[in-house]
């Protein structure tokens, strides 16, 4: 049940209000809206367009963090690193407006799930025994896109003024978005007492597990005024990450204003142990996630007068993740598919997470300077691959130069077909050299039987490399 500390926060924060309610509710004002705890409601998200919102989404958790093998150590000898305690603060703060979608007008009224965002804050602290990091979204893409075209799946975000980097999408994507708030209300009326299990949908968006594989979390109506309705929630999510499977379990509450039709508040502790998976670090955490929302009038930013012009769909170029090496001196886009593993001066590799497995490896590599102009001959570079291919090597597949941007320097691409024991293994090797005669290694590693779906991947994440004169700054 609430205890005391919760009942007499929420007391504090609409007392005076209810009381109002109350008297309004006696002269028909409410239109007949009650406030007894033996009353029937149904809780139900506004399906109102162009309704505004202010939003803010904080998480501050504490624990152990458990770091994987660096990639050249991963060996049947080598012994975990220990786990080192970790400090994560996290603040998403931004103005919503609510759009207009066909889907929403054809289910005659659901709630919409398309919304534009002006971002006042998106930042995060993490500290501890770990190198120290602060990530904060570029201003220039503070104007977001969000969208849920699947009313069981997840929310999209996206800038129309340019591509995310991974950390930054982490930062505007993910724990409590408002676009999947509603999921946690039930279906039909409710009285004081009223029980039901959370969907999987809500569950997502508290979690932020990508596989919800079971569920224990229940919500229960406390009690209702004539302004808000107080739901409990509690329970145990077993879901996965990026293919690392946790156990989650939480303690909360969630608060429903009648009179804006919306959760205006959810305050959680979570507890969660996850396992270290093929992308992902394992962890051991106790956090407190806290969503907060009210109504405000529209920003002149997220206007009609001010969008128009401004294509407020999802493509799939908007999709597209800017990844920025470690020193900033090149930069490329690609897909949602491919995840940082690991990030140092000397090596980047991605992986790419696709049917619950990775399906490919993507590894950038340093090379030595060969001179203004020049790169390594590759004839040579040939030759170099056929030798650290020793065994698993079965034949070459093709080689020669690929386009890229303008000024991007040269890229040249060879395919290598091989074998490990019975796995049949495709290579594709880059050498990739910048006008100022940098050079950079990039080997894909896959599957034969994933060639398909993988296609030519490869060719477009590379051919989107541009070199940085001078290098870029980047947050690490």
């Amino acid at each position: 049940m609430m205890d005391t500390a919760m009942r007499t926060e929420a007391n504090r924060r609409g007392g005076v209000g209810a009381v109002w309610g109350r008297v309004m509710v006696g002269l028909g004002v409410l239109g007949g809206a009650a406030a007894a705890d033996d009353a029937t409601v149904v809780l139900k998200e506004s399906s109102a367009t162009d309704r505004a919102t202010v939003v803010r989404i904080e998480l501050k958790a504490g624990g152990l963090f458990r770091p994987g093998l660096p990639p050249d150590a991963m060996t049947d000898e080598a012994k975990m690193p220990k786990p080192l305690d970790i400090d994560i603060q996290t603040r998403l703060i931004f103005r919503e407006r609510l759009l207009a979608t066909p889907k929403a007008a054809e289910a005659g009224g659901a709630r919409s799930s398309r919304a534009v965002r002006l971002v006042s804050q998106a930042a995060s602290a993490i500290n501890g025994e770990i190198r120290p990091t602060a990530l904060e979204l570029r201003k220039e893409l503070s104007l977001l896109i969000a969208a849920r075209d699947d009313p069981e799946g997840t929310v999209t975000v996206v800038s129309p003024s340019g591509s995310l980097t991974r950390a930054e999408l982490e930062l505007v994507q993910g724990l409590g978005d408002p676009l999947s708030l509603g999921d946690l209300l039930p279906e039909g009326p409710v009285a004081k007492g009223a029980k039901w299990p959370v969907r999987k949908s809500a569950l997502a968006a508290i979690s932020g597990y990508d596989a919800i594989k079971s569920s224990k979390v229940e919500a229960v109506v406390e009690s209702i005024t004539a302004d808000h309705v107080w739901i409990e929630i509690t329970g145990e999510i077993q879901g996965m990450v990026l293919g690392g499977p946790g156990t989650l379990t939480c303690e909360g509450f969630a608060t429903f204003d009648r009179r804006s039709a919306l959760i205006d508040r959810v305050e959680l502790t979570r507890n969660e142990s996850r396992q270290p998976g093929p992308i992902e670090a394992g962890l051991d955490l106790k956090s407190t996630l806290t969503i907060a929302r009210r109504e405000t009038a529209t920003p002149a930013e997220l206007s009609d007068a001010a969008l128009d012009g401004t294509s407020l769909d999802l493509t799939p170029a908007r999709k597209l993740l800017q990844l920025i090496a470690f020193d900033g001196r090149y930069n490329l886009l690609h897909d949602r598919t491919w995840h940082t593993y690991w990030d140092d001066p000397k090596l980047v590799v991605l992986k790419r997470f696709q049917k619950d497995r990775i399906t490919a490896q993507c590894n950038f590599s340093n090379g030595p300077p060969a001179g203004k102009g020049k790169h390594q001959d590759v004839e040579e570079f040939r030759a170099d691959v056929r030798r650290a291919m020793k065994d698993r090597f079965v034949q070459f597949l093709g080689a020669g130069e690929v386009e890229g941007e303008p000024d991007g320097g040269f890229r040249y691409k060879l395919g290598v077909q091989g074998r490990e024991g019975d796995l049949g293994l495709l290579w594709y090797y880059y050498l990739i050299a910048s006008p100022r005669g940098e050079q950079l290694l990039a080997t894909f590693t896959l599957a034969e039987s994933d060639a398909k779906d993988f296609a030519e991947d490869d060719v477009a994440l590379v051919g989107s490399l541009q070199w940085n004169d001078p290098p870029l700054p980047v947050k690490h």
